[in-house]
């Protein structure tokens, strides 16, 4: 993608509006944030993106250490962007919560994309609105204004700690991911429409399943635009089967959709033994 699509990428599916809404003692909050991202952005053009994991703000934050490990470790530009909106989507009724979660996920995105950092920090500032950072602020904009250290990071995301019924379902999607993998498409759509007892599955499975993927590419940003937390895990359980997806991507991918908070140090044994005992019971 060029430069500009890339932008345009970014603001894809945000409600920008919800930044320019907040009071200002809220966007003064944000602006901890916008540092935080240009002092990352900098040690990323000096050591390389995939080297964020050894910068010391690292585990500063909850959102800002998920969303780089998925940079470091996965190198998906795509999901992340994916992964930020689901998360964001969780936070109908708090738009500083969506605010951080969507200017910690836009700034990795650009980070990820090599912006200079100095384009970072002001395309992330703006978001905050002129007026503010005139009147309020009383901002040059000038980089120099920033300090490295010593970020107010003061309101820390709850996430969730399990998923209840969601959790199963989550668990038998990457169970029949695993046999797409290792069995093939047509193994797993005899289960889905033969065996496993899901109408809204085999729904989403066959619709997406229809030889074109801009049209099945249409149609999931469609399914994941509804409020249900269910049905859009279903639908991105399907699309990952069809486009056989990594375990460990969906894996993430689902959490967001649910609203869960994971990390990369999980055991991989802990999953893959939950993957099986829904595998198990599904065959």
């Amino acid at each position: 993608m060029k430069r500009s699509e890339v932008l345009q990428n970014l603001v894809n599916n945000i409600e920008l509006e919800r930044f320019r809404n907040l009071p200002v003692t809220e966007k003064f909050k944000l602006l901890e944030y916008i540092k935080l991202i240009y002092t990352e952005a900098e040690f990323a053009a000096r050591e390389g993106v995939l080297q964020l994991e050894n910068s010391p703000n690292y585990t500063i934050n909850s959102t800002y250490n998920l969303f780089a490990m998925l940079i470091v470790k996965l190198n998906d530009y795509d999901l992340l962007k994916e992964i930020m909106i689901n998360y964001a989507k969780n936070f109908e009724n708090s738009d500083i919560y969506y605010a951080q979660i969507t200017i910690t996920g836009m700034g990795l995105l650009m980070i990820e994309k090599q912006f200079h950092p100095k384009a970072i920090y002001h395309f992330l500032l703006n978001l905050l609105g002129v007026d503010f950072l005139v009147e309020n602020l009383k901002t040059t904009a000038h980089v120099n204004e920033v300090k490295h250290t010593d970020f107010k990071l003061d309101s820390t995301i709850k996430y969730k700690p399990f998923e209840g019924e969601k959790r199963r379902i989550k668990y038998e999607l990457l169970a029949l991911l695993k046999i797409r993998h290792e069995q093939g498409l047509d193994a797993v759509s005899d289960i889905i429409n033969n065996k496993y007892n899901n109408k809204r599955l085999q729904f989403y499975f066959n619709m997406l399943n229809n030889k074109s993927d801009s049209t099945s590419a249409y149609l999931y940003e469609d399914f994941m635009a509804t409020d249900s937390q269910t049905n859009r895990l279903l639908a991105a359980g399907a699309y990952a089967m069809l486009q056989e997806k990594s375990i460990i991507s969906a894996h993430y991918l689902f959490n967001s959709i649910i609203g869960k908070y994971s990390r990369f140090d999980k055991r991989k044994e802990e999953i893959d033994q939950e993957i099986m005992e829904r595998l198990n019971e599904i065959i």
